[in-house]
């Protein structure tokens, strides 16, 4: 499995409210921003992922601390179940392709996402 990209994952109630400030520091614009059908607002700038919404739903989201962009998700699956890691959610289809979420030994919990084509264009194509 190869691992594309790492994306350190943030929290906020107002997605809009970190954005400004967020693009200003880092100097990168925001690159991908979509919203999920359970109300999360998510956008990235730079390495940042900003999930945003109201507490009720981002408290399941909230122990996850990085995103990182694979390659296989089958493969990853694979390879997470034979590190003794806990799938708690997915596999399942997502706006950029498909994720999964696994908490693993030690209490440490990663989003992993296949992206499809068309989130690479986006992103301005696959690596090679």
């Amino acid at each position: 499995m190869r691992i594309f990209r790492t994306y350190a994952r943030t929290c906020a109630d107002d997605l809009d409210a970190v954005l400004a400030p967020l693009t200003a520091v880092s100097g990168e614009p925001v690159s991908t921003r979509f919203t999920m059908p359970n109300g999360l607002e998510l956008a990235t700038v730079g390495r940042v992922l900003v999930v945003a919404g109201d507490e009720r739903v981002l408290e399941p989201y909230r122990a996850t601390v990085a995103t990182l962009i694979v390659d296989d998700l089958d493969e990853c699956r694979a390879l997470l179940h034979r590190t003794g890691a806990r799938i708690v959610r997915g596999p399942q289809a997502v706006p950029t392709g498909r994720n999964l979420t696994a908490k693993l030994p030690g209490g440490v919990q990663i989003e992993y996402v296949e992206w499809d084509e068309a989130q690479w264009e986006r992103a301005g194509g696959r690596p090679a």
